[in-house]
């Protein structure tokens, strides 16, 4: 962060007060009430407002140029791991993802056209040389739309002349219908011009509310009709040609019911991005240890492999590439997570545990993936210091933004009940 750029209290409380933080940050709640902007702590239909802590930030300028080509260059190493994944038995079998799924990738009839449409990176870091990626997301867009809301909220407050000089060029996903103009532009290239027919929001009744909610307003204001559905009841809308899937299942066997929806996307009856072989591959965490194990470099050729160096923390497979007596041995400096899991679920951090439970959580989890501890930057707000990441969200392999969650422990998914910490770009996101 831009150490001139930054608001807060204690750290910069003075400027803080000059410029009218806390007049600007009442502002910024009285427009996420007003919107409906929902805290996606609440599954199903939650009545908190978005958590928006007094503090915010500007990158950078000499450092975010480089976070945004290493960023950009990641997702393309990523894009081709899923690309490969279809002919390379060895990384079949490194991944194991599970039979259902990977019956229905395997079909994809052209795996050398695929790529992750969209995507959301989740980096700790205080720094260009300590930042690195923990996570890549990409199914659920619901942060980030509500993250360049806020950002768009900050701009229309009391701070809005501050930031118009710190941050002159908006976002991309400030924009009030960034992810509907993407989503029809979508399915103008792949469903063709003609078709102005509804779109279908495909979810599960788990599924967090507002996310869709945002969605769907974004798309009835281009004056589509929106049908939220699950993909089990596809035959329901036959007529349907484009649509969202939001979630993965996080239990396989569901995909049992959805042969019907899979064999349209297959055909190409139906479009959605992120499909199949993107999303499938791409959401399981163990591609960070095809990212990191030397065994997997010939993937990537020389392309992008500095991006690789600089953001992939040590990564590894458990029990395939580490052994848990040395995961075991390394308690303090390690983390374990499940492939597929959501919403900072399934994570063990070992310096949270002691000796003995940190190694029955190893004896327990082979197949997981084993992770380099990274440490958060933290911020000063009202009520004290807050751990903090940095989310970068990429849309068809650009940066169109920056945002970051915060939280008092060290988990800061907001579903863990983080806040939200604005971060904007001092450069134009193009």
């Amino acid at each position: 962060m831009d150490p001139e750029r930054s608001l807060g209290h204690c750290s910069a409380s003075a400027l803080a007060a000059t410029l009218g933080l806390d007049q600007a940050w009442r502002q910024v709640q009285e427009r996420v009430a007003a919107e409906s902007l929902m805290d996606l702590n609440v599954h199903g239909r939650g009545h908190n407002p978005f958590p928006v802590r007094p503090a915010l930030a500007v990158l950078h300028p000499a450092a975010e140029p480089v976070l945004r080509h290493r960023v950009q260059g990641l997702v393309e190493c990523l894009n081709q791991l899923v690309r490969q994944y279809p002919t390379d038995r060895e990384l079949q079998d490194f991944l194991a993802i599970p039979a259902r799924l990977h019956r229905w990738i395997m079909m994809e009839p052209a795996p050398e056209q695929l790529r992750v449409d969209y995507c959301r990176l989740d980096l700790l870091g205080s720094t260009l040389d300590t930042v690195r990626v923990l996570e890549f997301n990409p199914s659920s867009p619901g942060g980030v739309i509500a993250s360049g809301m806020v950002n768009r909220f900050w701009r229309a407050s009391r701070l809005g002349p501050t930031l118009a000089e710190w941050a002159p060029h908006a976002a991309p996903f400030e924009s009030e219908d960034w992810f509907a103009r993407w989503l029809l532009r979508f399915g103008r290239e792949h469903v063709g011009a003609h078709d102005q027919g509804r779109i279908a929001l495909f979810h599960s009744r788990e599924s967090t509310k507002f996310e869709l909610d945002q969605v769907h307003r974004q798309l009835t204001r281009r004056g589509r009709e929106v049908v939220e559905i699950e993909p089990c009841a596809i035959d329901s809308i036959k007529d349907v040609r484009l649509g969202y899937l939001k979630y993965i299942p996080v239990e396989p066997d569901e995909v049992r019911q959805w042969d019907r929806f899979c064999a349209r996307l297959i055909e190409g009856t139906l479009v959605v991005p992120n499909p199949l072989g993107q999303r499938w591959v791409a959401e399981n965490k163990l591609c960070l240890a095809v990212l990191s194990d030397p065994r997997f470099r010939r993937l990537f050729g020389e392309t992008n492999v500095d991006c690789l160096d600089a953001l992939v923390p040590y990564s590894r497979k458990l029990g395939d590439g580490i052994e848990g007596d040395e995961v075991v041995a390394r308690r303090e400096n390690l983390v374990l997570k499940a492939p597929y899991s959501f919403h900072g679920r399934d994570v063990f951090i070992g310096s949270e545990h002691d000796a003995p439970s940190w190694a029955q959580v190893v004896r327990e989890h082979q197949g997981w993936l084993v992770q380099e501890r990274v440490r958060a930057a933290s911020v000063e707000t009202h009520d004290g210091p807050y751990l903090h990441d940095v989310v970068v969200p990429v849309l068809e392999g650009k940066v169109i933004g920056y945002s970051a969650r915060m939280n008092n422990g060290l988990l800061l998914n907001g579903a863990q009940g983080g806040g939200a910490y604005a971060i904007f770009s001092p450069h134009f996101l193009g």
